[in-house]
């Protein structure tokens, strides 16, 4: 039964980050061109603009979506599907309402907020066109905590294939009215490249309302059983009262978390103008390094941390059965076997980012500030791991109810970035803001494994031996790229094709090189639960 519970966890889980992993690659390419469209000097606004679509949206969304897949996983284990509906409802008005509200207190500070983050420097047309971006933005601030009801619902029953679908989805309707819409004012209309800004920051709302409808057409074919087996349910539902009080309990301590999460993207979005500004840096400069920084190179690290969002939404119905039942064995297992399955998957990819961090630069970006993009990915792959494995820590945490805990944890995480940032640029220029956010992640995630040993029993040594074998592994991939360039296979940035060619070369050899000596090792073998890699392929088909 173990056995069953350890690969259907890791088969979900895996689903989901192969989902959110495709609409990420989508991410990744269509930034290529829309910074061609755009031009560098403006994706400063997008990714402010962003920035502060992910902080907003998981101030008034991110806390309940959680809540309800907690919920719902809890309740539906008890076969009370007539609560189960309950929570839909309440969670779905609670949602719109949230949304409702933050949009348009959002509208309203938009230009003051824009001179903010900003700095002393900006001009007035910078702040006129970040206020029309926010404003823009309100539409999608609205609409996707509605998108967030369905996702929750669906996570609690682990529906995690229509989870994972519903973000590529998501992420292809945006990528393709973002790249459409942008061609058609940049080349039919010939405006300048702010406006395809515009219409990425508008492609938000166009994606979210294609994935509402899914999730309605998705609804008529599976919510009916939910209501049959609600109606034919003997016992009466949970009081509103006491679920609304349940929702609001785990909600709020899991929006906090969200919130404090992303303190250090808020940090980074509203304080590097000024601590650059400090540092000596002019403001143009420091515009264009912020958005290396937080567009282009995020944009890259972000493929590895699809792990932590596919993870993250995996773990939670798993440890909520187990902390239901008391299954401290089974909850220990599942803690395990997340930290050693990202771990696995996630230490190459950031390998790749450090080591071949020009090359992949210079395909996706071009040789236009090479030197700064080279600089901030290595030091950005740092970044990737640590922010993979944190906000796992954040989501087990939060579902094994410590969420005090975590929440001081975070804020003491929050404190870290505050006091760092300023004296790390001070010191280091602008990969400070990097090397800060590292060592927050680092800070958070010592103080949540050390609070779920304590409590809850678990024993890292597996993870530790195991992840220092991964390393080892990894040299090994570092001496076969030494033997591909001494043998004459060296990038040369004259050629995007060749670039591609040789990347596709090294990327091929290190994942044979990975996969063999981790193989020697037993890893994939003990981590995935299989016999053969053929075994784990028709695992992979069936999941």
């Amino acid at each position: 039964m173990t056995n069953k519970r350890k690969q259907s966890f890791i088969a979900g889980a895996l689903t989901s980050s192969a989902g959110i992993f495709i609409s990420k690659a989508l991410g990744l390419l269509y930034i290529v061109p829309f910074t061609a469209m755009a031009g560098e000097a403006n994706m400063v606004f997008y990714s402010k603009t962003y920035t502060y679509y992910d902080l907003l949206l998981q101030v008034c969304s991110a806390g309940i979506p959680f809540a309800v897949a907690a919920l719902v996983a809890k309740y539906a284990n008890r076969d009370d599907y007539k609560t189960v509906v309950l929570i839909r409802k309440l969670s779905t008005s609670i949602l719109l309402t949230s949304g409702f509200i933050m949009a348009v207190l959002f509208s309203l500070l938009s230009k003051p907020l824009s001179s903010l983050i900003l700095g002393p420097n900006s001009t007035p047309s910078d702040i006129q066109t970040q206020s029309n971006l926010f404003m823009i933005l309100s539409i999608a601030i609205f609409l996707v905590p509605f998108l967030s009801s369905f996702r929750g619902f669906y996570q609690g029953l682990k529906e995690l294939k229509a989870y994972a679908f519903s973000q590529v989805l998501e992420q292809l309707v945006r990528v393709v009215s973002l790249l459409v819409l942008g061609a058609i004012v940049i080349y039919v209309l010939n405006f300048n490249g702010i406006a395809s800004v515009y219409t990425a920051i508008v492609s938000i709302s166009i994606a979210a309302l294609a994935t509402i409808v899914y999730f309605l057409n998705f609804d008529k074919k599976n919510y009916y059983v939910i209501n049959r087996a609600a109606r034919m349910q003997k016992t009466p539902a949970k009081e509103k009262k006491e679920i609304i009080i349940e929702i609001i309990s785990y909600g709020i301590p899991f929006l906090i978390s969200s919130v404090l999460g992303s303190s250090m993207d808020f940090v980074n979005t509203n304080f590097f103008q000024s601590a650059m500004a400090t540092a000596g840096y002019p403001y143009e400069e420091a515009k264009l390094l912020e958005g290396i920084i937080q567009v282009q190179c995020n944009k890259l690290t972000s493929i590895p941390q699809v792990l932590a969002l596919g993870f993250s939404s995996g773990i939670v119905p798993y440890l909520t059965i187990s902390l239901e039942k008391h299954d401290w064995k089974g909850l220990q297992k599942n803690v395990l076997d997340c930290l050693d399955t990202v771990l696995y998957i996630a230490l190459p990819m950031c390998f790749c980012l450090l080591v071949l961090a020009r090359p992949i630069y210079y395909l996706m970006y071009g040789s236009a500030n090479l030197d700064y993009g080279q600089e901030a990915l290595a030091w950005s792959s740092l970044l990737a791991i640590t922010g993979t494995i944190s906000p796992i820590c954040t989501s087990m945490m939060m579902t094994l109810r410590q969420r005090k805990r975590n929440i001081s944890y975070l804020l003491i995480g929050f404190i870290v970035k505050c006091i760092t940032f300023y004296p790390m640029i001070q010191a280091f220029g602008y990969i400070g803001a990097i090397t800060s956010s590292v060592l927050t992640s680092c800070v958070i995630i010592f103080l949540n494994l050390q609070c779920i040993s304590n409590r809850f029993r678990v024993n890292y040594q597996r993870v530790v031996i195991r992840a220092l074998k991964m390393i080892v592994c990894l040299f090994a991939c570092n001496g076969a790229f030494f033997l591909l360039n001494y043998c004459g296979l060296s990038f040369t940035y004259d050629s995007k094709l060749m670039t591609f060619g040789l990347l596709a070369i090294y990327g091929v050899v290190c994942l044979l090189v990975y996969i063999y000596t981790t193989s020697l090792l037993k890893l994939p073998q003990k981590i995935f639960n299989f016999t053969s890699f053929k075994a784990l392929f028709r695992k992979v088909i069936k999941s």
